[in-house]
């Protein structure tokens, strides 16, 4: 296992992108952005009847979700160019104007 976290400026991070004439499509925290994606369809997916695998899956999402763990701390960014799409990721909570 290896931790490939470091901090990133996303502000410079999005006037880059934008010089590069990219267009930002997206910016939110990873709590929204599982929440956007589905993770708890996911979850119910993978686990399927097994209530202590559901139990097992939800205390991991919880984990990567809480504001006090990793929900809060790291974020999800999202670029397009040539293509104009919504992005489920960002439908919840959508921070491009924090930058």
């Amino acid at each position: 296992m290896q931790d490939l976290t470091a901090w990133v400026d996303f502000t410079a991070l999005a006037e880059a992108g934008s010089a590069a004439e990219f267009n930002l499509a997206g910016y939110t925290t990873q709590t929204y952005f599982l929440a956007g994606t589905g993770i708890d369809r996911e979850m119910q997916t993978l686990a399927g009847e097994n209530a202590g695998r559901h139990a097992r899956l939800a205390n991991e999402a919880r984990q990567l979700m809480m504001p006090g763990e990793m929900g809060e701390r790291f974020k999800a960014m999202a670029w397009l160019r040539g293509l104009e799409a919504e992005l489920c990721g960002f439908a919840l909570r959508d921070l491009r104007h924090t930058l």
